[in-house]
């Protein structure tokens, strides 16, 4: 996989600061465990506790920053649930792969604990989708449209390396500024310009507006692969 691809959904992906939300989450189960060990679903297999949801609910505020209801809460784990087993029976070695890559980032009390393990093996497949689009895919055109759709894009520019503020200049359909950015996610890069009246200008982009871009780009990929990644769950899932 291209290392520079991973680099680029550092932020998406969900090992990201796993190992601190771990500890603070196993604490948690551990002590509400048998509270919630009401089984709610029981089927094929698969059962789900109230336990279970209440673990993924934890794991998705933590992830996402963003609650998720019971009702969906159950209906991802039994779809999680029917893809793990599908892969444990039909590509074991791929599952074995993921779960390296995941250990690398978590404890070992994650990797037993079945609840956390597939819910970041989830995850993990997921990047699979955007991290392929993002390298094979996304096309220059995209991230114009994408830009186009923004209110605004007032970023600064300076002619001293950022040192001096020339201007603030909206650059959403700034053809040479959308090129760059294209080059710069795709090569993992910093460096942005833009050329005025034939005077080349940098385009000061810190940290934290860096990442606004790179979110609204993943948010972006996520949609166009939503379908297809629905479509390999559910073939995949049975129950």
């Amino acid at each position: 996989m291209n290392k520079k691809a991973i680099y680029f959904f550092k932020k998406q992906v969900n090992l990201i600061m796993v190992s601190k939300v771990f500890i603070k989450l196993f604490l948690f189960l551990l002590f509400f465990k048998y509270s919630y060990s009401e089984i709610i679903y029981n089927k094929n297999n698969i059962i789900i506790t109230q336990f279970d949801i209440t673990t993924y609910q934890q794991l998705y505020k933590e992830n996402y920053n963003s609650n998720i209801s019971k009702s969906n809460s159950l209906k991802d784990l039994v779809l999680i649930n029917n893809l793990i087993k599908n892969l444990e029976s039909n590509n074991p070695e791929f599952l074995k792969n993921i779960d390296s890559e995941i250990l690398l980032q978590l404890n070992q009390d994650a990797i037993d604990n079945e609840g956390v393990i597939n819910f970041f093996r989830f995850s993990r497949i997921r990047d699979e989708f955007l991290i392929n689009y993002f390298q094979n895919k996304l096309q220059l055109s995209e991230l114009g449209n994408l830009f186009k759709e923004l209110d605004s894009l007032n970023l600064p520019i300076s002619i001293d390396n950022c040192l001096i503020i020339k201007d603030i200049i909206d650059l959403r359909e700034n053809k040479e500024f959308i090129e760059n950015v294209y080059y710069n996610l795709k090569n993992n890069t910093q460096n942005f310009q833009i050329t005025i009246n034939k005077v080349k200008y940098k385009v000061c982009i810190n940290e934290l507006t860096f990442k606004n871009i790179e979110n609204l780009i993943i948010d972006y990929i996520q949609i166009q692969t939503s379908e297809e990644f629905e479509k390999f769950v559910y073939e995949k899932t049975k129950n």
